[in-house]
């Protein structure tokens, strides 16, 4: 056993590679297992890019035939290009592009970081971001805008930073602003918001603020209007723009004090930061530097460090403020901070320090209770009943436990190796926790592609404003590959109709099969008219 040790010790890019590795089945065994998520935005995801495809227009995102104002388009692209890529329209396409993004992600970070604080460092951040609970037991698999749409922000602060350390500010305010112009067309307004903040913020703090007012950056801003005045001038070619602006922009206000309130906002002051350390556990425990008497003299001594605080503070003061704020808005938002945090983790080591140690001790405390988990998920009614519980057990326990063992011996390793931890414990996260829901969703999925298969090649309309939800228009429009557009006059007795029977008396129409939503199982009908 020392000379396992020994080698392990000596060849630290084993843990290294063994975590890179099992990136690969942890996100993406079950990726594509579940049916569309029907409580989140996912579904809105895949309905527009779906009826782009049907429509041949690419231009003015629908749902349901209707114009879609919530979101510019470029997110839906992106699905429709795996769509074509993969040549099908399964969930598992739908998602790959998270994926993706989140491998993107985190080279880009690594690459950035590794210039500033070396390649450990830089690696660990990377996995210490994606192995942060709420991205690895949520946002990865799932097909929402979130994560492709942080890495491009992201991107875009380390641009400032970069061009900035090399005095190239024309490129600075190119390349971020057209990153900003991307991301506008993913989003909205929200990356407006990022870019404004972070150079007013960087600028400031740098003693510049009067570039702000130079040639290069009003450079930048063209070629920002540029960008976004080109789509929308083909936009307005197939729709007018008299609702798109307003639209996004309350899109954006309807999660501010404006729209909640007083009260919703002072409670929102003191329940953020308890949301975040749960969302972003384990890792959030770090936060405890935050408070340490060094943090603002450690900060001040490395320019990187500096910015990257900068700009996690006063980005994120933005959605303290906002009552209505999820996690996913702020991925981009947790590298900079855990840049900074990582870098104390170490300086404390290095210095022995008591930080560093009760970290490493949370850690190998959350390793047990990951073992205590691979103990109870054969034994509990709603996990229990998987293939080859027991066996998957065992193998889980296993591997944490000697995971653990490595992470008690191999001091100078401990945080990659409890990466590689963090997604074994996803990989029984697929095999524990997901099947259960997979009857739930189901149900809901076969019902739509049912509905749409009692219709055959006949018309399928939703008549008036019958209650429906983008998941289920996805599935009856993929089963039928034709829009699911409402209709509100001139009803025949031809076309099949999809029915809210509050909408009618019984003796109006024949009943061809029934069905539930999901949100709160609302009856559904697909009716002949009499």
């Amino acid at each position: 056993m020392n000379n396992i040790l020994n080698y392990l010790r000596n060849n630290p890019w084993f843990f290294y590679t063994l975590s890179v590795v099992m990136l690969f089945p942890a996100l993406l065994w079950h990726l594509g297992f579940l049916a569309i998520n029907f409580p989140t935005d996912e579904p809105t995801r895949a309905i527009v890019a779906l009826e782009m495809i049907i429509s041949g227009n690419y231009f003015t995102p629908t749902i349901n035939g209707e114009f879609y104002y919530n979101k510019p388009p470029l997110y839906n692209w992106i699905i429709i290009g795996f769509y074509k890529l993969m040549g099908n329209y399964s969930e598992f396409t739908l998602r790959l592009p998270v994926i993706v993004g989140l491998f993107l992600f985190g080279i880009t970070i690594y690459h950035f970081v590794k210039k500033e604080l070396g390649g450990k460092q830089a690696f660990i951040i990377v996995m210490l971001f994606i192995t942060s609970g709420r991205i690895l037991f949520w946002d990865s698999f799932l097909g929402l805008i979130d994560i492709t749409f942080s890495w491009l922000v992201y991107l875009s602060f380390m641009c400032i930073y970069y061009y900035h350390k090399r005095d190239k500010y024309l490129a600075l305010f190119l390349v971020s602003y057209a990153l900003t112009a991307v991301t506008f067309l993913m989003k909205g307004l929200p990356s407006l918001v990022f870019q404004a903040i972070t150079l007013l913020t960087f600028f400031t703090y740098k003693k510049e603020f009067l570039r702000l007012f130079s040639w290069k950056h009003f450079a930048g801003i063209g070629l920002l209007i540029l960008i976004v005045g080109s789509y929308y001038f083909i936009y307005a070619r197939h729709n007018s723009l008299d609702n798109v602006f307003t639209t996004l922009f309350t899109e954006s206000e309807k999660r501010t004090i404006i729209h909640y309130g007083w009260g919703r906002f002072v409670s929102h002051l003191f329940t953020f930061p308890l949301e975040m350390f749960y969302h972003f556990f384990p890792w959030s425990v770090l936060g405890i530097f935050l408070f340490s008497k060094k943090f603002t003299s450690v900060v001040k001594t490395h320019p990187f460090l500096q910015f990257n605080f900068f700009v996690f503070i006063f980005n994120i003061l933005i959605y303290w403020t906002s009552p209505e704020t999820y996690p996913r808005y702020i991925f981009m938002l947790f590298p900079p901070i855990f840049t900074v945090l990582i870098y104390m983790f170490y300086k404390n080591l290095e210095e022995g320090g008591k930080l560093s140690r009760f970290i490493e001790y949370f850690l190998g405390s959350v390793l047990i209770l990951g073992m205590v988990a691979a103990v109870l998920m054969p034994v509990l009614k709603q996990t229990g009943w998987v293939d080859h519980a027991w066996l998957k057990g065992a193998v889980m326990f296993i591997a944490i436990a000697a995971l653990l063992f490595f992470f008690i011996k191999i001091k100078e390793q401990r945080l990659v190796i409890f990466a590689t931890a963090m997604l074994v414990l996803r990989i029984g996260f697929d095999w524990f926790i997901i099947p259960p829901r997979y009857n739930d969703f189901q149900e809901h999925k076969v019902g739509a592609l049912k509905a749409a298969q009692v219709t055959g090649n006949s018309k399928l309309y939703i008549y008036r404003d019958s209650e429906t939800e983008h998941a289920t228009s996805f599935y009856i429009t993929l089963g039928k590959m034709q829009l699911l557009e409402h209709k509100w006059d001139n009803f025949n007795k031809e076309d099949y109709y999809y029915l809210d029977p509050r909408q009618l008396p019984e003796d109006a129409y024949e009943t061809v099969y029934d069905f539930n939503l999901y949100r709160h199982d609302q009856p559904i009908k697909i009716v002949k008219l009499k």
